[in-house]
């Protein structure tokens, strides 16, 4: 078995402390002759850690076929100290394979003590916002500006592995290492992505909300909400649906919604209890349509129990508990809430309903 490290060239601008604390910390990530458990083994694994301040990685690669044991033996000692460890789709792929490797050798990788962060999950749900095509790890590091020095992907590489294996050439060394690491040290620069679902989760101060209108000729509004985010947003996000526009860059965020004026509705639940009112076009309880001549009421069904207002309304979506939800349907997953009701109070709580329903991926 080869042994390489190394101090990492670079700093983890996201705070990792918020995770966990950072000598605690471990990251890593595994390379295999495949995909097959049973059949395929690792050849190769590589962590990223603090030793006080400084970041450190080290390598360990398999010289011989058997020497995957020597290499699972060794990680397995190295990971004891931690408590934190962070991964890209490791649930799927990394943390199952390592597993299933060592109760081959009857070696216990009891990751489920540890606190596992896979990088891949919060931000793969968020592709849409993002902007990008695939969940791919390499799409995520284009997206931030990160220029790999490895042109192979890790199935390019179990051949030059296994080339390596028979000439014992050194010279192969250096593009297995270096996809290793590459993938490593990038998953420290993608920590910062997760500073998206921290906004989209509630870490956000509000600093300013306010109604303008749309431009001097029009009696349009819209409301103006402008967020201070508690990490740093690496890149820039520009995202529309359903009248609201949100934009993010650093530890900015402006969330822009559409206003809208007019006639919206107001259900009651309990319809069985209502009569509808075809003249006035509303629907009133029971318990005072006893003063109402019987040939001027009916039977409200779920679609004609209801009462009509006038007003200014901001769209909100599921469950909302900031006030009455106005509707033009009683089906209808898009709700209304008077924009007379929003305060300094609940106006978190409103940006919470509008990022609930951003962080749903449209369908196509």
């Amino acid at each position: 078995m080869l042994v390489f490290r190394e101090k990492v060239d670079f700093k983890i601008e996201y705070p990792i402390e918020t995770l966990a604390s950072k000598n605690e910390v471990l990251f890593f990530d595994i390379e295999t002759t495949g995909f097959s458990r049973d059949k395929c083994f690792i050849y190769l694994i590589g962590c990223m850690y603090y030793i006080g301040d400084t970041l450190m990685y080290t390598q360990w690669l398999a010289e011989t076929k058997n020497d995957e044991a020597n290499v699972l033996m060794a990680f397995h000692k190295f990971m004891q100290p931690f408590r934190t460890i962070i991964h890209f789709n490791g649930n799927t792929f990394d943390i199952p394979f390592v597993k299933a490797r060592g109760e081959k050798i009857r070696l216990d990788f009891d990751f489920a003590s540890m606190n596992s962060l896979d990088i891949y999950k919060p931000v793969s749900k968020l592709q849409h916002l993002f902007g990008l095509e695939n969940t791919r790890q390499k799409s995520f590091e284009t997206l931030l500006g990160i220029n790999r020095k490895d042109p192979f992907t890790g199935g390019e590489l179990v051949e030059v592995y296994f080339e390596f294996l028979r000439t014992k050439d050194a010279k192969l060394l250096f593009p297995l290492l270096l996809h290793n690491k590459e993938d490593v040290w990038n998953m420290g620069k993608l920590l910062s992505l997760l500073s998206l679902p921290d906004l989209l989760t509630g870490k956000f101060q509000v600093e300013d909300f306010s109604l303008d209108q749309l431009s001097k000729d029009s009696l349009e509004q819209e409301l103006r909400i402008t967020l201070r985010t508690v990490s740093e947003i690496p890149t820039r996000i520009s995202y529309q649906l359903d009248g609201v526009y949100l934009i993010a860059s650093q530890h900015k965020a402006q969330i822009t919604v559409q206003v809208f004026t007019g006639e919206r509705k107001f259900f009651f639940e309990d319809y069985k209890n209502y009569y509808y009112l075809p003249l006035e076009d509303r629907a009133i309880h029971k318990s005072i349509a006893s003063f109402v001549d019987s040939k001027y009421r009916k039977q409200a069904t779920k679609a004609t129990c209801y009462e009509k207002k006038n007003s200014s309304f901001l769209p909100v979506w599921g469950d909302c508990s900031l006030g009455p939800v106005f509707r033009d349907n009683p089906s209808d997953a898009l709700g209304f809430l008077e924009y007379s009701l929003l305060s300094e109070e609940n106006i978190s709580d409103y940006v919470q309903n509008i990022f609930n329903h951003l962080t749903i991926k449209p369908k196509k």
